[in-house]
């Protein structure tokens, strides 16, 4: 279904858009994405790895380190951050289809994932995690339920290495690989 989406918006006429963005919004926009490369990058690189064994992996004590300090869902997240930024600089109707269709996927995909979660290791348990974590990026830490600068130190040096070098080849080769720039 994702490639179909893709392809339809590729072969979509791109014209009638409904706002054209700013060169400092575009820039703006890059920083974001900047965060949503970090994201993605950490959740990958995170060992054990949650993305396929989240419900054998949170049953652990001290399963919340790193990224989940910080969010639970760290690439939806990244799906929300990238979606967004591409939806305020692509402004056309296909644009606003494709890229609306991932943001409230990502946005509402996380609290059926809580729920599935919270079933499958038990309630006891899940609610010991929801001390520690929180959905929206950021909120335990600002809630001190989670320290900032523990999380960073438990990610590590390569998350920002692969997200700065990822994010930076992303932007180089934008408009080779899809046909726009991303500053103009």
């Amino acid at each position: 279904m994702f490639a179909w989406l893709f392809i339809a918006f590729w072969r979509a006429e791109h014209s009638g858009a409904y706002f054209i963005t700013s060169p400092e919004v575009r820039i703006v926009s890059a920083a974001i994405l900047l965060a949503a490369f970090w994201l993605f990058a950490a959740a990958l690189f995170r060992k054990p790895p949650i993305l396929l064994t989240a419900e054998t992996v949170l049953q652990q004590p001290g399963a919340v380190f790193g990224v989940l300090r910080l969010t639970r869902h760290p690439l939806l997240w990244a799906l929300v951050l990238w979606s967004g930024v591409h939806m305020v600089n692509n402004a056309d109707p296909a644009g606003l289809s494709l890229f609306g269709y991932f943001l409230v996927l990502a946005l509402f995909g996380t609290w059926p994932i809580d729920k599935r979660r919270a079933r499958l290791i038990g309630e006891k348990r899940w609610q010991q995690i929801l001390q520690e974590t929180s959905n929206v990026p950021f909120a335990a830490v600002v809630r001190g339920r989670a320290k900032l600068f523990l999380a960073i130190r438990e990610i590590g040096w390569l998350v920002p290495v692969v997200a700065i070098t990822a994010w930076g080849v992303v932007l180089a080769l934008h408009e080779n690989l899809f046909g726009l720039p991303v500053f103009y």
